[in-house]
């Protein structure tokens, strides 16, 4: 193989060649039109190229790259001055490309990197990226505080399922929704991503012809502290990204929906269930809306839904894939209708929705975390709860006593609570019952538990309630 060492190599503006062999310690390049070197470059004085492509480029020297292609069997740029990239300098098959034009570096086709930030990044080390972007809470369906199962689930309209999710409907038929615990079989893809559970809603009773009006869904409703993020309403309004694993017995087109409640918009976005009984992940991009903004407060501002049926009024129209006020009729335009056959499935699992058009790594948090953020909504005692009384002094009897209960954490507004005692008795060596009522105070971080006793008891007694259970919601 022969070997070409010049001085000083120039072209003419718009000529170009091609060199083969070697080239080989040049005090300086200029090559303004088209060249091909095919066997490599070395410069060690002052260049220029404009449109250029080399196999491998040594540069020691102040550099300028206009249109400059880097690549072959080896690919190798190597630069111990200073290089300045007034065009596209591509490396390798193209996975990444420097735009001096633009000033961005973009890797592959997802990832830009510009003076303004960095887009496309989807994990760090093949995990997530930092905390806080999903806003939607349980959405791995790990916390389950009322205790509803895959096989014993909620039936009613907007009754609360794992923690966070509730079904709405309104149908001829009748469905049941809980919690399932996922193995290797059951799980399948979704098991091997790392989701453990999911909200399993099955069909018990088939309502295969739907009224105009009826309707299947699975809903969680997000407070307006939590989507500030997006900048809805705004002009520098984002984008809204919801990923999720989800199986199906049924194929064929299912719909998910953003329902701004502040505002009474809405905007819709179809997926395919592919696959009979096999999980799938899905990601579907939501466009921003500069019309609208959301409430900052601890009220219902977005509703994400699933849809797994739609009779007419909600189906009737054109399906709204952009942000519009509320239209019914195009809610869920192509929906399958889930409650045809009993027996049918659909399982729900690693929800994420964050700001932005690409997906990222499903966030996951921590098990008390998650339970933290649910029990701002629903609190449940664990087991009965004894309550130690002491009347204010039974020489001057008031015939009744309060014990405060704290909350493991703020709820959102002021709850509303259930609240029952097994029994009440009076501690004095006899044990037996004691009659008395129990009413409750409430705050958003406590409740005032009062029992009225229905008579003075002895001298010298202690009283307590035994096994008080409560349940305290804030839902929205």
């Amino acid at each position: 193989m022969s070997t070409l060492k010049v001085n000083t190599l120039q072209t003419n503006t718009g000529s170009g060649f091609n060199i083969d062999s070697p080239l080989e310690s040049i005090p300086s390049i200029d090559v303004t039109g088209g060249a091909v070197f095919g066997a490599g470059i070395n410069v060690t004085g002052i260049s220029t190229l404009g449109n250029a492509t080399a196999s491998t480029l040594n540069v020691s020297g102040v550099s300028t790259f206009g249109n400059t292609v880097v690549g072959g069997g080896t690919t190798q740029l190597i630069v111990t001055g200073d290089a300045r990239i007034t065009g596209i300098l591509t490396i390798g098959t193209g996975s990444i490309t420097l735009d001096g034009s633009n000033n961005q570096l973009k890797v592959g086709t997802g990832v830009t990197i510009t003076t303004g930030g960095i887009t496309g990044i989807t994990s760090i080390n093949s995990g997530q990226l930092g905390g806080s972007r999903n806003v939607i809470i349980n959405g791995a369906m790990v916390v389950n505080q009322r205790g509803y199962t895959g096989s014993s689930g909620a039936t009613a309209s907007d009754a609360y399922t794992t923690d966070r999710f509730y079904i709405s409907h309104d149908m001829d038929g009748a469905v049941s929704a809980g919690q399932t615990t996922m193995n290797s079989t059951v799980g399948g893809n979704a098991y091997a991503d790392g989701f453990n559970s999911a909200l399993h809603y099955r069909v018990t009773t088939a309502d295969a012809s739907l009224a105009a009006g009826q309707y299947a869904s699975i809903y969680q409703g997000i407070e307006g502290f939590n989507v500030q993020g997006f900048k809805k309403g705004t002009a520098n309004a984002q984008q809204f990204t919801l990923s999720f694993w989800v199986r199906s017995s049924l194929t064929g087109t299912y719909i998910t929906e953003l329902y701004d409640n502040d505002n009474a918009r809405q905007v819709s976005k179809s997926y395919t269930i592919d696959t009979a009984n096999t999980w799938e992940k899905k990601t579907l991009t939501y466009p921003a809306d500069t019309t609208g903004v959301f409430g900052n407060d601890n009220g219902a501002s977005l509703y994400v839904g699933w849809f797994l049926a739609a009779g007419s009024n909600y189906s009737g129209g054109t399906l709204n894939t952009s942000w519009a006020s509320n239209t019914t009729a195009n809610r869920a335009v192509g929906q399958v209708n889930f409650l045809a056959t009993a027996g049918n499935n659909f399982f729900l699992t690693g929800v994420q929705l964050e700001v932005g058009p690409t997906a990222s790594e499903f966030e996951r948090r921590s098990y008390g975390q998650e339970l933290a953020l649910c029990q701002r909504y629903y609190f449940k005692s664990d087991g009965g709860v004894n309550l130690i009384h002491r009347p204010h002094g039974f020489d001057n009897w008031t015939g009744r006593d309060m014990k405060p209960l704290y909350f493991p954490a703020v709820m959102r507004s002021t709850p509303t609570v259930n609240l029952s005692a097994n029994t009440l008795i009076q501690d004095n060596g006899s044990g037996y019952g004691f009659g008395a009522a129990l009413t409750a105070g409430l705050y958003k971080d406590r409740i005032n538990v009062y029992a009225t006793f229905t008579s003075q008891p002895s001298a010298g007694s202690i009283l307590s309630s035994e096994g008080v259970q409560f349940h305290v919601t804030a839902e929205l």
